[in-house]
């Protein structure tokens, strides 16, 4: 595997390597969780197939984010903001790892989706 879990430390000064280590384990994890889901939506037989549809682009949508996390990850640019540029909390990541916006911007952002 290619990924570099040392990224520069002037842009991920936040994360230990093994905040981002375990952070990057979190992504590997879900990824598989996600990677099974799109398999299991594929021929749901207990789904309205409108439900079935919508589920498998949100998982589709959440394997995307998880490729972007591991990018940033390789790139090190990972737990910074796309938004405003400040780092995210450790907390955040590690409860969303493919997170790409700090608690605020991502309030501001779902704002504006609506």
């Amino acid at each position: 595997m290619s990924t570099r879990l040392h990224a520069d430390p002037a842009v991920l000064s936040h994360l230990t390597r093994s905040e981002l280590a375990t952070l990057h384990r979190l992504l590997l994890e879900e990824r598989i969780v996600q990677q099974a889901r799109v398999v299991e939506l594929q021929d749901p037989p207990d789904l309205e197939p409108d439900l079935a549809q919508f589920l498998l682009v949100r998982c589709q949508e959440a394997l995307e984010e998880i490729e972007e996390a591991m990018r940033l990850i390789e790139h090190g640019a990972y737990g910074v903001c796309s938004g405003c540029g400040t780092t995210i909390p450790y907390a955040r990541l590690e409860a969303l790892p493919a997170a790409q916006r700090c608690v605020s911007c991502q309030a501001g952002h779902n704002r504006a989706q609506r």
